[in-house]
């Protein structure tokens, strides 16, 4: 008789017999140095330097997507949302004005970046409005009601799944959030709720909150979005019912963070013998999942074995590069539309000198400087 297991919804219940799951048993994998070599994964693999002007300066942002023509990018909270060009790290323009209350002004951009052909959607928390940006011009296109029920949502997360509803998360710092994923249309019409997976009682005697980043993955493949809540084991695809089916099974046995851990000051020591993700991404042959901060672990489930593949590395992890010979190189996210057949990541500028010196190569035929902005990496998928 096949076990089964039962995923509760706000709506009911959803059974997924256990045939139907993906098993990647990653806590009972061997642990290896390397991953498999990155030609198994991408044609083609390609640096741009991002051009340096004042006007565009960059931390080290990681809310970044690629279109046909631009690379789009989420400059982080001091800076504004940048266009650049894809084939040669030009700076084209500035979308909208951070922290301005104007006709232009936002507070945030969603994240990912929501952005469907020539368009961009920033959140401007006064008034709680979404505003449409075009990528050509930068010129304001449109603006939409932001607000849920009447009132703001807190959101840590916002997932948009089309051009007329979202996946909204708010990350649970005090444990008491009986609702965390819930999905809703952009007028603020909410249409279903996720029970919260990370509750937990939170012990008022702490002097402060200790937050995780990062309490939720989203992935799109073949259409399809996926999310994981970082103290479940399961990643869920939201079907055309707006129903979270379990796919995979990640197998991390006792080494799933557990949220009581806020209530403690050594969180540090403890996440480095607990498993936490920090980037999932799919393709057509392969699972891949990203170690946290303080863990450099990956995870690399190969569907054509139906093998996973636990790497775990004091330096930086990447697949192997027998493209260029260059560094490793990880592929944090994919592009969207016509772009959705490529992956970047991201190097900072001193990773990049220093992979020049360790392998005697420059992809970019140049020396950066210190205060250049950092290297998109850009592969196109096999």
């Amino acid at each position: 008789m096949a076990i089964t297991l039962l995923v509760m919804t706000a709506c009911g219940q959803k059974e997924t017999t256990s045939s139907d799951l993906i098993y990647l048993n990653y806590q009972e994998t061997e642990i290896q140095e390397e991953a498999p070599k990155l030609s198994t994964v991408l044609k083609d693999i390609r640096y741009v330097a991002l051009d340096t002007k004042d006007t565009c300066l960059l931390n080290r942002p990681t809310n970044i997507t690629l279109t046909d023509k631009y690379i789009v990018m989420d400059g982080g909270h001091e800076t504004e949302c940048f266009v650049f060009d894809k084939k040669d790290g030009k700076y084209l323009r500035t979308i909208g004005m951070r922290e301005d209350p104007g006709p232009t002004g936002y507070t945030w951009a969603t994240y990912p970046l929501y952005v469907v052909g020539n368009e961009i959607a920033l959140k401007a928390e006064w008034g709680d409005k979404y505003k449409f940006f075009s990528l050509d011009d930068g010129s304001l296109l449109r603006t939409v009601d932001g607000k849920i029920d009447g009132r703001i949502w807190p959101n840590s997360y916002l997932y948009p799944l089309n051009d007329s509803i979202m996946l909204q998360y708010d990350e649970n710092r005090k444990g008491n959030r009986k609702y965390g994923l819930q999905i809703c249309t952009w007028s603020g019409n909410v249409l279903k709720k996720f029970p919260a997976t990370n509750n937990f009682e939170w012990d008022k005697r702490m002097e402060y909150q200790i937050g995780y980043p990062d309490e939720i993955l989203f992935h799109r493949y073949k259409g399809h979005v996926y999310f994981q809540e970082f103290t479940s084991d399961t990643i869920f695809r939201l079907n055309e019912q707006l129903e979270g089916e379990p796919v995979y099974v990640v197998g991390k046995g006792d080494q799933i963070p557990m949220p009581e851990l806020r209530n403690t000051l050594e969180q540090k020591e403890k996440m480095k013998r607990l498993i936490k993700f920090e980037y999932t991404m799919e393709t057509d042959r392969y699972l891949l999942m990203m170690g946290n901060r303080w863990n450099n672990q990956a995870c690399i489930y190969d569907k054509q074995t139906g093998k996973t593949i636990r790497v775990e590395s004091e330096a930086p992890i990447g697949f192997t590069n027998d493209l260029n010979g260059f560094l490793p190189f990880w592929p944090i996210g994919r592009g969207c539309g016509s772009a959705q057949n490529e992956v970047w990541g991201i190097l900072s500028v001193d990773e990049y000198m220093e992979g020049v010196e360790q392998t005697g190569k420059n992809p970019l035929g140049i020396d950066l400087q210190f205060d250049d902005n950092p290297v998109i990496v850009i592969g196109t998928l096999k």
